[in-house]
């Protein structure tokens, strides 16, 4: 009698199925975990600026004869910040190498966000205002921010986007301008 023995495995085909079931899988997660990644970013360097835009009014409360200012930048590779103690003209410049402010001005910290992150931000002023362009500074005694209305806006470049507006009391209040972020209030 002649038994037929039967291999044990998996064979060559069913090997490739599974493979095209997972790249199918992974070529409609992929843009998913794209989008989730840069949102991810965006909102992380929106906090930061949030963080550093509180860190800079109390520390105008701290420093009653200095006020704090923040001076927003963007280059071709890069977006940056530089908070500073206020003097009389903005000596920072955030897209130099090294220190980002000259020896008049003391300089707390710099941020530089490559734009290969993915991210870039940019710094607005209402109409009208007669602040340097993309700064803004909180003085004493009222720790109000100047100009009142600065925002910036953080924007992924797969389309997410907070924009963080300081009110007259110098606090900040983030919003989505179109809406990419749920539980977020929009702009």
């Amino acid at each position: 009698m002649t038994s037929k023995r039967r291999g044990s495995g998996v064979t060559f085909v069913e090997v490739l199925m599974v493979l095209v079931i997972l790249g199918i899988l992974l070529a409609v997660a992929a843009p998913s975990l794209a989008d989730m990644l840069n949102r991810r970013r965006v909102q992380a360097i929106a906090e930061q600026i949030s963080t550093d835009l509180a860190f800079a009014r109390a520390e105008t409360a701290l420093r009653p004869l200095n006020a704090v200012r923040l001076i927003f930048r963007n280059g071709s590779d890069q977006s940056c910040y530089t908070v500073s103690y206020f003097d009389t003209s903005p000596r920072c410049n955030c897209l130099n190498t090294g220190d980002a402010c000259m020896s008049a001005t003391t300089e707390f910290k710099t941020e530089r966000i490559p734009k290969s992150v993915g991210v870039s931000f940019a710094s607005s002023a209402p109409t009208g205002s007669t602040a340097p362009s993309g700064t803004v500074s909180f003085e004493t005694p009222q720790l109000t921010a100047s100009p009142q209305g600065f925002s910036v806006t953080v924007s992924g470049v797969r389309g997410a986007q907070l924009k963080l507006e300081l009110n007259a009391a110098g606090r900040v209040r983030t919003c989505t301008p179109n809406g990419s972020f749920s539980g977020v209030p929009p702009c």
